[in-house]
């Protein structure tokens, strides 16, 4: 783990609305050097009210998203609501995986909402990269 964990260059997190290999970020980084984090958070299901059927379609994009890249040859870290570390939010689970991964920075497509990118922008003082 650790001998990967040095060489990894960026944690590339992917959003749930950013399932293309043509997204900025993925586009941009190298499978060789670079790790995707995606993840499916509680508050991203419980800031409005939405509807079952699209939160399941929306998680099952996600998680064919993710077989896509690993068949393309990159590393994902997946974390599914259900996991027992999942921390609920991106920010925790950012967090945790740049512990893992230990990344020197930590790459992320401008988000579609303006809630996401303002959580996006409290990272820099939370987080160490």
């Amino acid at each position: 783990m650790a001998k990967s964990a040095a060489k990894t260059r960026a944690l590339i997190v992917v959003l749930g609305d950013q399932l293309t290999h043509k997204v900025s970020s993925v586009a941009l980084g190298d499978p060789a050097l670079d790790v995707v984090m995606m993840a499916e958070v509680a508050d991203e299901t419980t800031y409005v009210p939405h509807h079952k059927k699209k939160i399941a379609f929306i998680f099952s994009a996600m998680r064919h998203f993710a077989q896509d890249l690993r068949a393309a040859g990159w590393r994902v870290e997946y974390v599914r609501l259900d996991d027992r570390e999942n921390g609920g939010s991106f920010t925790s689970e950012v967090a945790r995986y740049a512990a893992k991964v230990n990344p020197h920075r930590i790459v992320i497509t401008e988000p579609g909402e303006w809630r996401v990118a303002h959580m996006i922008e409290t990272w820099r003082a939370l987080l160490p990269v």
